[in-house]
């Protein structure tokens, strides 16, 4: 594996990349952004240069931006939204002009978002909070309410919609205390059976298994855990390789049906091949990585945020 230092290098040690997002025509738009705590950054050329984007009259690195993700159509309607204090930012351009959805005082701080795979019909997108449960909006983001019914734990620390939601209406969200599941498209929620002793749950995501769908669940302090049967059980998978963090999780598709899975923990990147029975190490990392991005299904460039340091491009 090579890796090489890009231009989006941080110039203090407390400087942090909380979230990294890819169009999904990245492989012929190079179009990227990073939300990190000086602001919202964007990558036209695959990575190489950044430039820092502004949302209002004062330059966006006055606010930190702690997640962001794109419209699952963007390379054709190029919308996107960015979490700020307070607020959720929608750009419908691509990032150069910003609309602003503001929530009620006290300013939630947003953890996550969530987008649904069939955005452009349903318009559903979901904000995870530390402390104020989920919000959620149906007209693409320009409205939001709080859709916290039996969701007992409020620090809400990552979000997964189901592949296939416009038929289930399913969506899990990992807790400071376990996980919830909503099978109705986050009106209402209830506890799954994930053990409660191995939360918080940090990172969430859906992968193809040999006949079924996993969902994949990453924890603080205690590895990756499995369920087969839409979170009704669990099991924890290859704990000498994934003993302790979990910070986040990505799957990449493959045309035969198969894909990979890539977890980010306290000490590097680990990559499984069989639907997360077996780890490799592919990066060990100096200081603690924060985020992780591989652009498209079958791409060969993978980001990583180190702390203080900035953002390295791997090719894998």
């Amino acid at each position: 594996m090579r890796a090489e230092a890009i231009s989006l290098e941080f110039t203090g040690s407390d400087e942090t990349a909380y979230a990294l997002a890819a169009s999904p025509g990245f492989a012929k738009d190079g179009l990227c952004f990073a939300a990190t705590s000086l602001g919202l950054y964007r990558s036209t050329d695959g990575g190489e240069t950044w430039e820092l984007l502004r949302v209002t009259e004062e330059p966006l690195q006055q606010m930190a931006v702690t997640a962001v993700a794109l419209s699952p159509a963007s390379a054709q309607d190029r919308t996107l939204f960015a979490a700020v204090k307070g607020g959720i930012l929608r750009s419908s351009d691509g990032g150069d002009t910003w609309f602003a959805a503001k929530f009620p005082a006290p300013p939630p701080l947003f953890t996550a978002l969530a987008i649904s795979p069939d955005f452009a019909r349903d318009g559903l997108m979901l904000a995870g909070t530390m402390e104020d449960g989920i919000f959620s909006s149906t007209d693409r983001g320009r409205n939001w309410q709080p859709w916290n019914f039996g969701l007992f734990d409020l620090a809400v620390l990552c979000l997964a919609a189901s592949p296939h939601l416009g038929e289930d209406e399913t969506i899990f969200a990992g807790t400071d205390t376990g996980l919830y599941r909503s099978t109705n498209g986050g009106r209402a929620w209830r506890e799954c059976g994930f053990p409660s002793q191995f939360a918080p749950v940090l990172s969430l995501a859906y992968a193809a298994g040999k006949d079924e769908m996993l969902l994949l669940a990453g924890t603080e302090d205690n590895g990756l855990f499995i369920s087969g049967d839409d979170g009704a059980s669990w099991e924890r998978t290859a704990p000498d390789a994934l003993p302790g963090s979990v910070n986040q999780l990505q799957v990449l598709c493959q045309p035969d049906g198969g894909g990979e899975i890539y977890a980010l923990s306290d000490d590097g990147v680990l990559r499984s091949r069989d639907a997360g029975q077996n780890w490799d190490t592919l990066v060990e990392a100096a200081v603690p990585p924060t985020a992780i991005l591989i652009p498209d299904c079958g791409g060969k460039a993978m980001f990583l945020a180190l702390t203080g340091k900035g953002i390295v491009k791997y090719e894998v």
